[in-house]
């Protein structure tokens, strides 16, 4: 056997292709877990920032409804407190005495409406009577409590507040039966009891 035979056998075929090509293709491997790395961490930054935004604005949302709510919250209370003493309607038919709710209408005043401002938040607030003479609850009373923007018959219709309080008339120790409401009679002698009945938020 030859000399150039054995070498021939001894030796593979040589390598195709320019040197450090090797080297190139990790370099491309390493570029694309950067492309990857980068876009996940985007993803969720934008996640994070998509979140916070919500937050945000549920913050300030929340913040407005609280608002309102106390607003209106303080209203209703002033308005329950001054029928407590100063009875509505202040005289009332003798349908008002039959037991139904008299005619919505303004709870203080002498105005179209009731409305005071709390923190710049306008409140109206309007009222229906039910009474009793004969009964310890002599005055039932619904209070409907709206932003001042609806007229007194939207709002009773779709209240953001009703409140129905329950008003004693007779003295502490009882009395003799009332022939007409408590203003007509002693003024001093209204409210002399109060019970919340209902307070509902829409």
């Amino acid at each position: 056997m030859s000399r150039n035979s054995m070498v021939a056998r001894g030796v593979g075929p040589a390598r195709l292709g320019p040197p450090g090509d090797g080297g190139r293709g990790e370099a491309g491997a390493v570029l694309v877990l950067a492309l990857v790395y980068i876009i996940s961490i985007s993803l969720v930054v934008g996640a994070l920032a998509d979140w916070a935004m919500n937050s945000l604005n549920n913050t300030t949302t929340f913040r407005s409804v609280s608002q309102l709510h106390y607003a209106i919250s303080g209203v209703t209370n002033s308005a329950i407190h001054d029928v407590r003493y100063n009875p509505i309607p202040k005289f009332p038919t003798s349908t008002d005495y039959s037991g139904v709710p008299t005619t919505l209408s303004p709870c203080w005043g002498s105005g179209s409406t009731s409305q005071l401002a709390i923190n710049n938040i306008s409140v109206a607030v309007w009222c229906t009577t039910v009474i009793n003479l004969t009964q310890p609850n002599t005055r039932t009373v619904t209070f409907y409590s709206c932003p001042n923007t609806l007229i007194g018959s939207q709002c009773q219709l779709n209240p953001t507040l009703t409140a129905v309080v329950a008003f004693d008339d007779y003295p502490a120790g009882g009395g003799a039966l009332l022939s007409a409401q408590c203003n007509l009679i002693n003024p001093q002698q209204c409210g002399e009891g109060q019970t919340l009945e209902k307070w509902q938020w829409r």
